[in-house]
């Protein structure tokens, strides 16, 4: 999709003023095997959404972005500790085209760091100017709570032969769609919207992390490697039960459902094994029904923008969730 060139140039600035606020946050340089890492995993790419999409909330309710950078810092911070650990735990090599904390160092270095840049989060949130700061603390405590649940929850479904619809739907809330809800609820807060806006923020964030999740489990099988920035077909390598799995299971005849069986008995899946379960999940319909559902939870973010009265404020906003819809990575 081609950017606009107004929305092109806002993320461009908003961009920028996040990686400086971060370069910021971390001048500090001792003990280099603390702080590297640290560095190393927030800068080795990374799109800045759910900064970006803070305080594009921030200015959307007629606020200043810079009032809220350095929540907008805090929440990147937030998300980029979750990543470390989330590959840890799920063995993953790399992350971005690079090699993973663990890989890069180690396991204890992967934890050390990612509990550094929590610790650091909650700096940067406290540092946000804002009458009831301790509001702020208590919504950012809970979505790191949430995440933590969600991460349980996909953990616990590697030991389930079964994972329904409803239970995927909840995993991913928490994972996933809790931290984009917390950047659009603290974006309004310091923005200064009405309850009723921020509410609907809220619900806007929701659907924009369910939509994300979901083009998350697609692109692992339709985008190639180089533009996913990490294996192919790793979800499927993984036996990881993405809705895609889930719904796949759930139509598939007898032939399809002993293919699947098949190769997820494995003890190791090839490559040869994830293109035959792409086609499963092309034959069965599962990457329609995915395709379906994204376009639905779209649907349901762009209605949550009613309460905002400034047009150029929604227009930011809209083309923000396009392009997480549409992205390929």
């Amino acid at each position: 999709m081609e950017l606009n060139a107004h929305f092109k140039q806002t993320l461009t600035k908003l961009h920028d003023a996040v990686n400086r606020q971060l370069q910021a946050a971390l001048v500090k340089k001792e003990p280099v095997s603390l702080y590297e890492p640290m560095r190393y995993t927030l800068f080795a790419g990374g799109k800045r959404l759910r900064p970006i999409l803070l305080l594009l909330t921030t200015q959307a309710v007629g606020g200043n972005y810079r009032d809220a950078l350095n929540a907008a810092v805090a929440v990147e911070l937030l998300h980029n500790f979750t990543l470390i650990h989330d590959d840890v735990m799920d063995q993953d090599d790399t992350r971005r085209g690079q090699p993973t904390v663990h890989k890069k160092w180690d396991v204890d270095v992967a934890i050390l760091s990612g509990d550094g840049l929590v610790a650091l989060s909650y700096e940067y949130l406290l540092k946000t100017r804002y009458p009831a700061i301790d509001q702020l603390g208590q919504l950012f405590s809970r979505a790191l709570l949430e995440v933590c649940e969600g991460q349980a929850l996909d953990k616990d479904f590697e030991s389930k032969t079964n994972v329904t619809p409803a239970e995927y739907f909840k995993m991913i809330q928490k994972k996933t769609a809790a931290l984009l809800a917390l950047c659009c609820e603290l974006g309004a807060h310091i923005g200064g919207a009405d309850a009723e806006t921020i509410a609907s923020l809220r619900e806007f964030g929701l659907n924009l992390g369910m939509a994300f999740q979901i083009q998350d489990d697609l692109l692992d099988i339709i985008s190639e490697e180089k533009q996913l920035g990490k294996t192919w077909g790793s979800d499927i390598k993984r036996k990881k039960k993405t809705l895609l799995l889930i719904q796949a299971k759930k139509l598939a005849g007898a032939a399809n459902m002993a293919q699947i069986d098949a190769i997820l008995n494995k003890e190791s899946i090839s490559t040869a094994d994830v293109t035959r379960m792409k086609k499963i999940f092309e034959d069965t319909g599962a990457v329609e029904y995915s395709r379906k559902l994204l376009a639905r939870h779209f649907r349901r973010a762009r209605d949550c923008f009613k309460p905002i009265s400034s047009e150029s404020g929604k227009a930011l906003l809209t083309n923000l969730l396009e392009t997480v819809v549409i992205r390929t990575n």
